[in-house]
């Protein structure tokens, strides 16, 4: 058994398993020992002498040179450049903690409503659509309900890709002018070949593609089964 004696003689507790009285105790548990040499307790009448700890000369922070790690952070409501997704709006131009510089946020991120329709594949498009609503909900404190119709009807208003679903050609097709009911039992690629081009459409979508002669304009037939010429 090892005994020990704690630096303060009066001490009474324990350590480990180890029941100190009067600052001495007795044990075999090598932890406690081995806890206790390094500690600066007395251990069978010795004891390892301690090293002084290093001293650290206190630094100044002013006078440590500064480096940086990374990429600097840069504030687009502050510095934006052409290249921001979703930048702020009237970034660097108002007040970045002001009411006019709102961050629009991706697609169904609050505090912006969600933009109707579908998310465009463009990330120009999308960006101009996300901030457009935020704008108007954040910044002119448009009514969420009046914002929403106002920029679906926008969205309807552009012809969609080809690949987009036939959703977005019905509503693009309504916004031309076609009836819902119409424009729903068409089929998509109806609906390409009469609102595929800038121009205004020439025929009912549910027709598809036709020939489009008026029969005014053709020869009359000949009594002998022949064609007038």
């Amino acid at each position: 058994m090892a005994r020990i004696v704690a630096p303060n003689r009066g001490y009474n507790g324990r350590i480990g398993n180890v029941e100190f009285k009067d600052g001495v105790a007795e044990t075999d548990d090598p932890a406690v020992i081995s806890y206790c040499r390094g500690a600066g307790y007395e251990v069978d009448g010795q004891t390892v002498e301690q090293e002084p700890a290093e001293t650290v000369e206190r630094v100044d922070s002013r006078d440590v040179e500064q480096v940086r790690s990374g990429t600097a952070l840069r504030d687009a409501a502050v510095a934006p450049k052409p290249e921001d997704f979703l930048p702020p709006t009237n970034a660097g131009e108002a007040d970045p903690h002001g009411p006019e510089v709102v961050a629009p946020g991706a697609h169904a991120v609050p505090p912006a409503p969600i933009a109707p329709g579908p998310v465009p594949a463009d990330p120009g498009e999308q960006a101009a659509k996300e901030t457009d609503l935020a704008e108007r909900v954040l910044v002119e404190r448009q009514p969420v309900p009046e914002a929403v119709a106002e920029t679906a009807g926008q969205a309807a208003a552009r012809r969609p890709a080809k690949s987009a679903p036939k959703s977005a050609w019905v509503d693009y097709a309504v916004a031309r002018g076609a009836a819902r009911d119409v424009a729903e039992e068409a089929t998509k690629a109806d609906l390409i070949a009469v609102y595929g081009d800038e121009r205004e459409p020439t025929q009912d979508p549910a027709e598809g593609e036709q020939d489009s002669t008026d029969p005014a304009d053709e020869p009359p037939a000949d009594p002998d089964g022949e064609q007038g010429g």
